[in-house]
């Protein structure tokens, strides 16, 4: 490869267009709740009017603030606060989730009495 000469536009070209077609993984940090953040709610409706005005992509990341857990399960374990058989649990609070399929999930906090306080919520999740 001797006399081997790249061209430094040529270098800068290619770089340019790397940049601009660079897709990120990180999506928006969402504060789970908004001010409420991730507590037992004052009215039962709060996480469901609150989810009802969010716009969900994959690759978001809820960000669920304080010390409660929270699951992710399906749907009918959602309306039951059933969490025996979660497809996610996170107990260490506070906590991220990442959302990375788009559809429907649903979470719940863990506290049996905390979820049939309406500590839970759906999020409904499009392609980013």
């Amino acid at each position: 490869m001797a006399g081997f000469k790249l061209d430094p536009m040529a270098v800068m070209i290619i770089m340019v267009a790397c940049m601009r077609f660079h897709v990120t993984l990180a999506g928006e940090v969402i504060t789970v709740g908004g001010p409420l953040g991730w507590n037992v709610p004052k009215n039962p409706k709060d996480y469901t009017l609150w989810s009802g005005k969010q716009k969900f992509l994959t690759t978001d990341v809820l960000w669920f603030t304080g010390k409660d857990s929270v699951a992710e399960v399906k749907e009918k374990a959602y309306y039951s606060c059933d969490i025996k058989n979660p497809v996610r649990l996170i107990t260490s609070g506070p906590d991220r989730i990442t959302l990375l399929t788009p559809g429907s999930h649903f979470f719940i906090c863990t506290k049996l009495d905390h979820c049939n306080l309406g500590q839970k919520f759906v999020a409904n999740v499009s392609p980013s």
